[in-house]
């Protein structure tokens, strides 16, 4: 009698296989686990913590919650393990699968080869507004009829959802330059072979992964030097760090991004070169630039970006802004919106980068361009705690303290923060 291995079987059986996600709550990793699920795969996962928003994303796909690093039988009993970036060497779990000899992947590895085949594939990069710009391209093919499938890097507000698979040839993903795992260095947007790249901007970012812009403008030419030159690349033609970076080497079509677009309900000059960079990408596969246009019209924004928040006392806005360049630009927009009115910043420091003061003197800054801003960070950060001028609160209940006694002329908040900040609008919005 001829003995099949497990995997082989499950594929026999109706690609039933069992696929075990390690670092399951991080918003990429939450997404692969509902596109392996809508591909017809079992899903089990786990976590040193969960939060929202990919919480309850899990929640509704039925996925149990393990906050564990240590070995669970749901890893013992799966034919595939999917590593998350967020693991590493000594998690209980991690060694289990290296002792075991497990399969297992990465998480962008894993999509390129059970997702990305045979797709006509976007990829959307560069330091800011990569969600931002992914959903305008999605809302632009959705609008066009051409029913897109989807990896977004947060919750496409518009179905409230960060993940899509559908029967249609495109497929739309979010092109992160962090890495890929602890045993995959590489930068995650490597594994998508896109048709069409966009990229966005290019600034230093991620210093505990970067010493330098010269090491991402490498990882983004490794990604360059895998595209044919039917590839499109669109990017920033004032970008400076973009154009050092196609002088290196390009064989693909590049395609300057419109400039100067503007639409009534899209907020922030960031935002309408956002938009400028989705129609340009639309237009590689026919979309003309008028139609691209009508559909941003209808778009409703993205969660926990600039995300109006309901409040009665004042009005609060969501915003993920962690990066000086991010936060200026959030900030300005909302001024120029709300022109004369008080505007109150309560800044969550939270990333590698800014705790390190990689992004010290933009920083400074920045914080002197807005009129009242509270930073809040729980651990101690030396260098900002030395400038004269700015106060770090360790204590946020302290801050809301501030905004409850000051509420007479509050007329706007803005959070922003790349943490989880619904303790905190529980907390603004506690006393309407």
């Amino acid at each position: 009698m001829r003995i099949f291995p497990k995997i082989l079987i499950g594929f026999l059986q109706g690609n039933k296989l069992r696929i075990h996600i390690l670092g399951i709550c991080g918003t990429f990793m939450a997404g692969v686990a509902g596109l392996a699920i809508k591909k017809g795969y079992t899903v089990t996962g786990q976590d040193k913590s969960y939060y929202s928003p990919m919480k309850d994303q899990l929640c509704d796909l039925q996925i149990t919650e393990n906050i564990t690093e240590d070995l669970i039988s749901d890893l013992v009993n799966c034919d595939i393990v999917i590593i998350g970036n967020s693991q590493s060497r000594g998690s209980p779990s991690v060694e289990y699968v290296l002792d075991n000899k497990l399969k297992y992947f990465s998480g962008p590895e894993w999509i390129k080869e059970n997702i990305l085949k045979d797709k006509f594939v976007f990829v959307v990069s560069g330091t800011h507004g990569k969600t931002t710009t992914t959903s305008m391209l999605i809302k632009i093919l959705e609008e066009n009829n051409l029913n897109p499938s989807f990896l977004v890097g947060g919750i496409y507000k518009e179905e409230n959802i960060s993940y899509k698979y559908t029967d249609s040839k495109y497929f739309i993903i979010e092109g992160d330059e962090y890495d890929t795992s602890f045993f995959d260095k590489r930068s995650k947007f490597i594994h998508y072979k896109p048709n069409t790249l966009i990229i966005n901007n290019l600034e230093y970012d991620h210093s505990d992964i970067f010493d330098d812009i010269v090491q991402i403008k490498k990882q983004f030419h490794f990604l360059i030097r895998t595209l044919p030159k039917e590839a499109n690349i669109i990017f920033d033609d004032k970008d400076e760090n973009i154009l050092s970076l196609l002088s290196m080497g390009c064989w693909s079509k590049k395609i300057s991004y419109y400039k100067n677009i503007k639409i009534n309900n899209i907020i922030g000059e960031h935002n309408f070169k956002n938009s400028g960079a989705a129609i340009s990408a639309a237009e590689t596969i026919g979309i003309s630039k008028e139609k691209s246009i009508k559909a941003l019209e209808k778009f409703c924004g993205v969660k926990r970006r600039l995300e109006k928040i309901n409040n009665k006392n004042f009005i609060l806005y969501d915003d993920f802004a962690h990066h000086p360049t991010e936060i200026l630009a959030s900030y300005m927009a909302i001024k120029k919106l709300h022109a004369g009115k008080k505007i109150f910043v309560i800044l969550q420091i939270e990333s590698n980068s800014m705790i390190a003061g990689t992004h010290k003197e933009q920083l400074i800054n920045t914080i002197s361009e807005i009129e009242i801003c509270y930073i809040f960070c729980k651990k101690n950060i030396s260098w900002i705690n030395s400038i004269s001028n700015i106060t770090v609160f360790d204590d946020i209940d302290i801050i809301v303290d501030k905004i409850k006694q000051s509420i007479e002329i509050v007329d706007i908040v803005i959070l922003m923060s790349n943490g989880d900040t619904s303790d905190l609008i529980m907390k603004l919005t506690r006393y309407e």
